[in-house]
């Protein structure tokens, strides 16, 4: 299933800033996206479907500095509460940047959020 970043754009615009992130995927996921990645520094989301189907957002106006200083207990706090949908991705973006955080991929068939620091080392998991 081909998906289009319109498609994308829409779903979140009906949705809200405060969605659950378990909502979100199931959207995405009904879309054909299969896992997505988002760099917080470029704010840009790299959209995967099957087949090797990619979409790329380049900004979403929301990239933000990383701090050095990796801090996994605050992007694990600051993640729980985005995923449960007590954070709005702009907030969620500003703490986790913040802490260290440099990258989040959701994998949408196993359920499950990596959020990484440098090099890709892997800070915290959420399972949704």
């Amino acid at each position: 299933m081909m998906f289009k970043l319109t498609e994308i754009d829409e779903m979140l615009s009906d949705l809200g800033d405060h969605a659950d992130f378990a909502t979100i995927a199931k959207k995405e996921s009904d879309l054909g996206v299969q896992h997505f990645q988002y760099d917080v520094l470029t704010g840009s989301t790299a959209y995967f479907g099957e087949n090797g189907y990619i979409v790329e957002r380049r900004t979403n106006g929301l990239n933000t500095s990383v701090a050095r200083e990796e801090d996994a207990a605050t992007v694990e706090k600051v993640a729980t509460s985005y995923v449960a949908g007590k954070l709005s991705l702009a907030d969620a973006v500003k703490q986790l940047a913040a802490a260290g955080c440099q990258a989040w991929t959701a994998n949408l068939k196993r359920q499950i959020i990596d959020f990484s620091g440098d090099e890709g080392k892997i800070m915290a998991a959420i399972k949704y």
